[in-house]
């Protein structure tokens, strides 16, 4: 099976593919029960056999997120589950399992199970765990998905209560205090985090609050400039009861989806608030790893063009996804004006003006549709298929807004993070084809105005499929396709940009498209070329393909240390997924601090 290779219907519980219907209203916590008790017996007699062949299912999944590999792993089927348990049980120390909570969940018409959660330990570690428990042709109830969570580590945990606070009165030298802290003026911080939006100060919040010194640079002047310097009509595209940042919520006040403006102040506020440790307007320009000591040296240049070089125990890398600066042929001999999509602030002023945009995904159709609204004759170049999405109805179908407010987001991160990527493609198949009903008129309207789309192809998994898989290809619609469908903003299809010639666009099919204005946006590079910048040659060329999936159906890379280069760990994704990792990572770098890191259960290297 290839690293994407989705095609497991059978992972799917379907009552046919399961061979029994479960009774009406089973009494879920008495199951669940029965089966914590059972399985921690087990557990606890190192039973491996007897727990896998009687209380999984026959192809069970199990997802271990760092609490028994130290590692990110799915293993699928009997015999990996019961190999991954044999080497790992007794070295980990697993054991201590208890009931937590359970409920029973129809996830469609023919799909049910029991949504187990379950505490548990390890020697160095608490972990939470969750079990899907289905309905099998023989009357038991069965798990056909465990997984474990590393969650906390013993003697040392988050700082959260009251008794974690300073007691001191004297707050008049606090000032003082917090300067000296920021700069590190009596020694250097124990990580260094690069890069100062959400993924960074995330990992920098759960840093302070397991004891862990940390200093964030960012090169931009401000915190929140990734933010606040974008294009004006800018705003998250997803809804903001999904996107908290750890320790401080969102205002209920705020819209469903606030302008990168209001993100940009909020994480400016955030750091304020939590005391993180920024230096701004810094870069780091060069780290190696120093064998003598077991540390990285990082250079980091300030806004002075001082430098200053740490010496410190890990690096966390926080950039995300940088942008692709796609160059054309023959754009320098443009007598209009080309940008990249970074640079484009707002189509005001642009009434009349030919605008191209070279791009179809998110920044392409933002941009193209501010100009559409500005009167500007805008053309978006859609080169290959695009995969579209409404906000409403689509997306906040997907995503609403009661299951955020009735359940902690404690929960909902864990629930969401038990199922294996692979195992849950079949479901993504059908929301998406739910969905798409849903969005059939702007669908059908974006095809008769030439428009390509990605949807309802085989094996159509959504656009989450997409982020996790290549990072892009998909736009949320935020008001652009309407445009489209209405011939207020141009589509050219299909087609490659040949080369960039003074008074417009010429494509590989022969036409030409004047223009005043060309927009790049082509979408995001290689996740490895700022580290690559960072580390520089060899060590540059060695770090392994990251994103995207491994043969396991994880994804390469994120909230671990990588490859080859000890203590250096690499922090993205959306909001969401780093409110989650974020805690995972700081874990690690504190289990790393206080001798408790055990060995990591990898999975096999690929390149």
């Amino acid at each position: 099976m290839s690293a994407d290779d989705t095609s497991s219907e059978a992972s799917l519980p379907t009552f046919a593919s399961l061979g029994a219907t479960p009774p009406e209203n089973p009494n879920a916590q008495a199951i669940a029960r029965e089966w914590v008790s059972a399985v921690a017996l087990l557990v606890a007699h190192n039973d491996i056999p007897e727990l896998v062949s009687s209380f999984l299912h026959p192809t069970p999944w199990w997802r271990d997120v760092f609490a028994l590999t130290w590692d990110l792993r799915t293993f699928h089927g009997r015999a990996q589950v019961q190999t991954f348990l044999t080497d790992r049980l007794t070295e980990s120390g697993f054991g201590a399992l208890a009931y937590t909570k359970a409920f029973y969940q129809r996830v469609f018409p023919d799909v049910a199970w029991i949504l187990v959660h379950f505490s548990f330990a390890t020697r160095v570690a608490t972990g939470r765990g969750t079990a899907r428990l289905v309905f099998c042709a023989d009357g038991l109830w069965r798990a056909l998905v465990v997984s474990t969570h590393l969650d906390g580590l013993k003697g040392y945990p988050e700082r959260l209560t009251n008794a974690d606070r300073d007691f001191r009165m004297d707050q008049v030298s606090w000032t003082v205090r917090r300067e000296r802290e920021r700069e590190f003026v009596d020694g250097d911080p124990e990580v260094l985090v690069i890069g100062a939006g959400h993924a960074g100060l995330d990992v920098a919040a759960r840093l302070k609050h397991f004891g862990i010194s940390h200093l964030v640079v960012e090169k931009h002047a401000r915190v929140g400039d990734n933010w606040r310097t974008r294009y004006d009509a800018l705003t998250l595209h997803d809804p903001i009861w999904a996107n908290n940042l750890p320790y401080i919520p969102f205002p209920q006040s705020w819209p469903t989806f606030p302008s990168s403006k209001q993100i940009a102040n909020w994480l400016e506020l955030y750091v304020e608030a939590l005391e993180l440790n920024v230096w701004l307007s810094s870069e780091a320009v060069h780290a190696a790893r120093n064998a003598q000591t077991n540390k990285w040296d990082v250079v980091v240049r300030r806004a002075d063009g001082t430098e200053r070089i740490l010496h410190v125990d890990h690096v966390v890398l926080g950039q995300g996804f940088t942008f692709k600066k796609t160059v054309f042929p023959g754009q320098e001999s443009f007598q209009g004006q080309l940008m990249h999509s970074t640079e484009f602030k707002s189509a005001q002023g642009l009434s009349g003006k030919r605008v191209v945009v070279i791009g179809a995904c998110t920044s392409a159709h933002d941009i193209s549709s501010d100009c559409a609204d500005n009167d500007a004759d805008v053309t978006m170049v859609q080169r290959s298929s695009t995969y579209v999405l409404s906000i409403n109805p689509g997306l906040l179908s997907l995503m609403p807004a009661s299951d955020w407010e009735q359940n902690p987001h404690d929960d909902i991160d864990l629930n969401s993070h038990s199922l294996p990527f692979k195992f849950q493609w079949p479901m993504a198949e059908r929301a998406a084809a739910h969905v798409r009903a849903l969005d059939r008129d702007i669908l059908d309207g974006l095809v008769r105005a030439g428009y390509t789309l990605r949807n309802g192809g085989e094996h159509d998994y959504g656009v989450y499929h997409l982020f996790i898989t290549r990072g892009g290809g998909y736009y949320i619609d935020n008001g652009a396709c309407r445009k489209i469908i209405d011939g207020k903003i141009k589509v050219k299809s299909g087609v490659e940009v040949e080369r960039i010639t003074p008074s417009g666009v010429v494509f590989t099919e022969g036409t030409e498209l004047p223009a005043d204005i060309i927009v790049v946006a082509t979408g995001f590079d290689d996740v490895r070329v700022p580290i690559r910048n960072l580390l520089g040659e060899p060590a540059g060329a060695a770090v392994p393909p990251l994103w995207g999936l491994n043969a396991e159906g994880e994804l390469k890379g994120p909230w671990r240390e990588l490859q080859n280069l000890p203590n250096m760990w690499l922090m993205m994704g959306n909001f969401g997924w780093c409110r989650y990792f974020s805690k995972i990572l700081a874990l690690q770098i504190k289990a790393k601090q206080e001798g408790l890191y055990g060995t990591r259960y990898a999975a096999p290297a690929e390149r």
